[in-house]
């Protein structure tokens, strides 16, 4: 029997062949693709690419308005903090006499309160109605019009007119 197995050592069956045969042509052979299937291949390609990118564009805008609002709760909360120290001081009987001394010009009991004025200061009486009555200008074109066609007093020249010379007339 080991006689036997030598003879068909070099003997392959006829359904082995086959494979042997398509296996190869298989290996062989480049993946080809129609202009269809490249049209469908680019298709799919892009409906995966817009279902990735629209989600991805939701993300990234949510992440920027998670941002957004974790600003402003931080600046509420660094508000809330001042707010707190301010209620802090107002609870101090000192701080409330110091404000209302600054702010309301009160004074304690037996304080004499002085107010010193300022001698540069003039005393602007255009702001009062208790100044004298200047009747305002008119609108420009009112005021150019009146200087045009009103003539000149005789009792006012011009400083920058020379006077002229009287003449008299020749014999």
């Amino acid at each position: 029997m080991a006689k036997q197995k030598k003879s068909h050592k070099g003997i392959v069956p006829v359904s082995s062949r086959e494979r042997a045969t398509e296996t190869r042509s298989a290996t062989r052979a480049p993946f080809r693709l129609g202009s269809y299937g490249l049209i469908a291949l680019f298709a799919v390609v892009l409906l995966i690419l817009l279902m990735i990118a629209i989600p991805l564009r939701n993300y990234f805008q949510q992440r920027t308005e998670i941002a957004r609002v974790e600003a402003a709760i931080e600046a509420k909360q660094e508000q809330i903090n001042q707010l707190e120290t301010d209620l802090d001081r107002y609870r101090s009987q000192a701080y409330i006499r110091e404000q209302a001394r600054l702010r309301l010009g009160l004074i304690e009991p037996g304080e004499t309160a002085f107010r010193i004025l300022d001698p540069a200061l003039d005393n602007d009486q255009s702001l009062t109605s208790d100044g004298p009555g200047v009747e305002p200008p008119g609108p420009w074109y009112e005021t150019l019009w009146e200087s045009v066609t009103r003539p000149e007093p005789p009792g006012e020249q011009a400083a920058d007119a020379p006077e002229a010379p009287a003449q008299t007339p020749a014999p």
